[in-house]
């Protein structure tokens, strides 16, 4: 009758369990990942954050290292985020998920309608809470960038307000009487002109002096009031 040496059926049937590669916590990652992200965004922000999605499946090395997380665009920023999750160690290797991040923020909203070239007031704009990963660059939070501007176009009643909504008010339309103020501190002319261009302050536009009809360049200053230094 043909016998077995009990030490080796042991080894045998322990060995594959003793031999086994501990296989990295999936929930290591997970919290892993959740640190990197609120790290990441500002302490005084309002998010809403998706948990990083992690296959159930994978069955990595066990790191004996610190797990590098980082982001694929460079930054994490609201919307939808790819972050790499990385060993550095003896058995390294790289993973990839994703995270939704909704950031919630007071921002400004036409309540009343606006028309093309309309001068824009406070009481054309309030400001109300919204999750801004779903909206384009650009929008507004602070009032004091479009009070007293100008409506690039016609905007409805409830858009949300972005910087091309807005430029600069025109101060002077052509074929307007303008004053000219030439000169420096101390000594200034003042003539008549006549706009030959519109233009916003700060704008060189042509001016045509009365009367030399000399036609010159000069700067916006104040509603029909250029001036030319010397």
């Amino acid at each position: 009758m043909k016998t077995i040496n009990l030490s080796l059926w042991l080894l045998l049937f322990v060995s594959p369990i003793l031999l086994a590669t501990p296989t990295q916590s999936l929930q290591a990652i997970q919290d892993t990942v959740n640190s990197f992200v609120q790290s990441s965004l500002q302490p005084d922000g309002h998010y809403e954050i998706s948990a990083a999605q992690i296959d159930s499946r994978l069955q990595l090395p066990a790191c004996e290292q610190n797990l590098d997380v980082f982001v694929q665009s460079g930054e994490i920023k609201a919307g939808r985020n790819t972050l790499g999750i990385r060993c550095n160690g003896l058995s390294p290797w790289t993973i990839y998920s994703t995270v939704l991040i909704k950031e919630f923020r007071n921002i400004l909203i036409a309540n009343k309608q606006l028309d093309r070239n309309e001068l824009i007031s406070q009481s054309h704009i309030s400001s109300e809470i919204r999750d801004v990963s779903t909206l384009q660059q650009g929008y507004l939070i602070e009032s004091e960038e479009i009070i007293n501007k100008q409506a690039t176009r016609f905007i409805p009643s409830g858009s949300v307000l972005y910087r091309m909504h807005y430029t600069e008010p025109t101060l002077i339309k052509r074929g307007e009487r303008v004053n000219i103020q030439s000169g420096r501190p101390g000594l200034l002319i003042t003539s008549s002109g006549e706009a030959m261009m519109d233009g916003i302050k700060g704008q060189q536009i042509r001016v045509k002096n009365i009367s030399s009809n000399r036609v010159i360049q000069a700067t916006v200053t104040a509603t029909n009031l250029v001036t030319v230094n010397f």
